[in-house]
């Protein structure tokens, strides 16, 4: 694959083609398949894109260029995109089984335990690996799926702040009384 960067940014940030093309094969070689390293000058990132998925269905992974910049090694460039793109594997299968988890939950209450007992693990990766997917799932029209997955990045996004402002016991509370209510509700029409 040719290499994509502007000579405009690769001067900016300090980046020479041939560097980026050693990058590239470093990658390539790892990855088992040809890959390109592509500068996006609006935001100071740099994504890898591959002919064939890296992770969930993906071919692009980017990360913020800043951090690469300080490394001065093709191996090390390598390094940080294949340590990026096994995280976001992981994470996206961390997703599938949560997704999975709630689709079988039998209430609202069992699907809020689902995620409170694992309120640790919905970190920046795995937003981000719900993101792309979200992504996929509208570039392949599985729009259903991708409606149930923005309802569950907005969800988590909401657990998550209120979990950081201290109000974890409070959201367990919220599910016990949810599930009295439900049970009050089922005993009376019984």
């Amino acid at each position: 694959m040719s290499t994509q960067i502007s000579s405009v940014r690769e001067k900016v940030l300090g980046i020479v083609p041939e560097f980026i093309r050693e990058v590239e094969d470093e990658l390539s070689g790892r990855l088992g398949q040809p890959v390109a390293l592509v500068l996006v000058p609006e935001n100071d990132t740099i994504a890898v894109k591959a002919e064939s998925e890296l992770f969930a269905g993906e071919s692009i992974v980017v990360m913020d260029a800043g951090p690469l910049l300080s490394r001065k090694r093709v191996a090390d460039w390598a390094d940080a995109f294949e340590q990026k793109i096994d995280r976001l594997a992981r994470r996206a299968d961390d997703v599938k089984r949560l997704y999975a988890a709630i689709q079988k939950s039998p209430s609202p209450e069992k699907t809020g335990e689902i995620v409170l007992k694992h309120i640790g693990d919905y970190d920046d990766d795995f937003l981000e690996a719900l993101g792309v997917m979200i992504a996929h799932d509208k570039g392949c029209l599985h729009l259903s799926r991708a409606r149930n997955f923005e309802a569950l990045r907005a969800y988590l996004r909401m657990v998550r702040r209120r979990a950081r402002d201290g109000e974890t016991g409070a959201m367990w509370g919220e599910l016990a009384r949810g599930a009295a209510l439900e049970k009050d509700l089922d005993n009376g029409s019984g």
